[in-house]
């Protein structure tokens, strides 16, 4: 890949990240998630890491994934998706760059990971500014797609992007909490009946709960994909980059921690989570839509996960993008996400105002 040049800013790609580049940039574990699936790229989805110096001092680290050739119609929502896809045809056909936090345990911070003690907000903006060259200046790429918070985007619209909201990330605030039932007292009247109901349900039926880490043993893997593969066909929308992030080898390898429900010894539904300081944040999920409906497994799943994180001492629970209304319901603070679109060429940025931003729907995996 090429090298640029911005300013004082020079900017790399890597397939590797030590542990004193990860250290300097306060990655955690969502960093170090992206780096373990770095393994499984394959030739449609290609993950990498741009690094970005100041002379030589490492400044800031991106996660990035090449996504070669897709049809861009397929992120669009269902009804528009056929047609559009015939209209244009190979016009649809593109690369691009995504720089977001799937990878990152659908992390609701900015993917842009800065050294902690380093850049000023104006300094911040000039390493956006040099990474977003850096990416455009790749060769074979058609699209530039970075995700962040909302408030954080105000650079990319100067740089030729455009910018609009996409579905926000679901959070469940757990500072003060002791214990579940303290959590349990302080939801609305409404709520506390909805959750008494919801695991008496789950009691009658017989289901049980229990916690797992990875990685995990070949039999209970394969359990939890038919449940993940059941999630994903139910799903009208396309996710791109799931050859990667629900690779099975990948899976079961993964440093996640998963919530098992179970019915009569067979799984019905499962989430997972992994551990980053004290904030839990969810990256797999997936039902058994026969059965898990009859004991609300899906409910109690993440009550169990609350319940965890509380007895843990974990302030916040992050569930990834509000894809359904279960996590409407029961989270409690949304976090609002902006994605900006970059096109290299007048026409497909022309198209994708008038027609794709706006029939757009954010594809993740739940």
């Amino acid at each position: 890949m090429k090298r640029t040049h911005h300013s004082r800013y020079h900017v790399l790609a890597d397939t590797h990240l030590t542990r004193a580049e990860a250290a300097a940039v306060g990655g955690g574990n969502p960093l170090a998630n992206f780096t373990f699936f770095m393994n499984y790229s394959t030739p449609a989805t290609q993950l990498f890491l741009a690094k970005v110096y100041a002379e030589d001092q490492l400044v800031a680290v991106v996660p990035v994934v090449r996504l070669v050739k897709r049809k861009s119609t397929d992120m669009l929502r269902p009804p528009l998706k056929r047609w559009l896809g015939i209209l244009f045809g190979p016009l649809a056909i593109k690369t691009t760059l995504l720089v977001d936090t799937a990878f990152l345990a659908y992390d609701s911070r900015s993917p842009f990971h800065f050294r902690p003690e380093g850049p000023t907000r104006a300094d911040r903006q000039a390493i956006k500014r040099a990474l977003s060259d850096f990416l455009k200046a790749q060769r074979g790429v058609h699209t530039v797609w970075i995700t962040e918070p909302a408030g954080e985007t105000a650079w990319a619209a100067a740089e030729g992007y455009d910018c609009f909201g996409i579905l926000p990330m679901v959070h469940v605030p757990l500072e003060g909490y002791q214990s579940m039932d303290q959590y349990v007292a302080g939801l609305s009247k409404k709520r506390r009946r909805n959750y008494r109901a919801e695991r008496k349900r789950f009691s009658a039926a017989g289901a049980t709960i229990d916690r797992v880490q990875g990685p995990l043993d070949d039999d209970f893997a394969r359990q939890l994909l038919v449940c993940l593969k059941a999630s994903a066909r139910r799903s009208a929308l396309e996710v791109p980059y799931n050859d990667v992030l629900t690779d099975p080898k990948a899976f079961q390898a993964q440093a996640q921690q998963v919530f098992v429900a179970r019915m009569e010894g067979s799984v019905i539904g499962f989430m997972s989570f992994l551990a980053d300081g004290n904030r839990l944040l969810q990256c797999h999920g997936g039902l058994d839509y026969q059965r898990s409906y009859q004991a609300q497994a899906y409910h109690n799943l993440i009550y169990a996960a609350i319940e965890y994180a509380v007895e843990n001492g974990y302030q916040r629970l992050a569930m990834g993008p509000l894809n359904n209304e279960t996590k409407r319901r029961l989270g409690q603070e949304l976090m609002p996400m902006v994605a900006c679109l970059w096109n290299r060429y007048p026409l497909d940025a022309l198209i994708a105002r008038k027609l794709f931003i706006k029939n757009f729907e954010v594809a993740y995996s739940s």
